[in-house]
């Protein structure tokens, strides 16, 4: 006799298969209620950020991440299950559907004002970086009593890191 795949990967993993409507219906139910806070937690951030609130955005950050490998990991074992869950709970998984759309539209938004935010910190840091460079740049003359071209110099001591 040859064990169930979706058995052996379910025991592997610690996670008991979903047999019964009620415990697929269970499972569901988390997963919208993980989802739920994960999308809770990216709309305080996506408000703070554009708020201008950066400092109060970075301490959602780890909420945020703890929340997505919740969501991940609920994901996973959704994808695995989804024939079993499919036939046990229709109308939950149809309904997520629905949700995950509008998930995604605010996922999208999230990024979009982050991706905008740190557009903006880049500038700033740049815009400094040329002014301290102008202020560093010595101002003489050339052999003709005449003032030499203006070089743009980037000071010196400011950066900044753009992987993260």
């Amino acid at each position: 006799m040859i064990p169930d795949l979706a058995m052996l990967q379910a025991v592997q993993e610690g996670d008991r298969p979903i047999r019964t409507e009620t415990e697929a219906r269970a499972f569901l139910d988390d997963f919208q209620a993980t989802m739920a806070a994960l999308m809770t937690t990216i709309e305080e951030e996506t408000a703070l950020v554009r708020a201008g609130k950066l400092f109060a955005a970075t301490d959602v950050v780890s909420r945020k991440t703890a929340e997505l490998a919740r969501y991940l990991q609920a994901r996973t074992r959704l994808k695995r299950e989804f024939a079993t869950l499919n036939r046990l709970a229709p109308d939950v998984l149809a309904h997520m559907r629905d949700e995950h759309v509008v998930a995604i539209e605010k996922i999208r938004a999230n990024l979009g004002v982050l991706a905008i935010a740190r557009e903006v910190a880049e500038g700033i840091v740049r815009n400094v970086s040329a002014s301290v460079g102008r202020r560093a740049a010595p101002a003489t003359y050339g052999r003709n009593a005449a003032a030499p071209p203006v070089r743009q110099v980037a000071a010196r001591g400011i950066a900044y890191d753009r992987r993260t």
